[in-house]
């Protein structure tokens, strides 16, 4: 993922779709290497400035889970790179569980537990 692409879109600057459409090839190939017989998917995300993730961000993120304008696959590989990044630095312990929130693989949130996830950030 580019550090810059990413600050944009949780910025406002880069719209939910570009952005999907932008890191699409990346998320398959992710998705991918999971399904593989190694099981393993990369995510590599470029350097780039500090930066803090604040509930803003993570407000438009889960926002847009919930109107699937970012689809879930594309959200959650989003929510790894912040985790995986040492560039991206969160502003409370609410951005976190937020963060762990959209980085769980285990399956698809529902719409009622992505609308607690938002509200959790106030």
């Amino acid at each position: 993922m580019d550090h810059a692409l990413l600050v944009s879109f949780l910025d406002g600057k880069t719209t939910p779709e570009d952005f999907s459409s932008l890191i699409n090839e990346e998320v398959d190939a992710c998705v991918e290497g999971i399904r593989s017989p190694a099981k393993v998917g990369y995510i590599i995300v470029t350097d780039g400035p500090q930066t803090t993730v604040t509930r803003e961000h993570m407000r438009r993120l889960l926002r847009c889970m919930l109107d699937r304008s970012v689809p879930w696959q594309s959200a959650n590989y989003t929510g790894d790179c912040l985790m995986m990044s040492e560039d991206f630095q969160p502003e409370d312990e609410a951005v976190v569980e937020a963060i762990e929130f959209v980085a769980d693989d285990s399956r698809p949130p529902t719409v009622v537990e992505t609308q607690r996830a938002l509200a959790a950030l106030g």
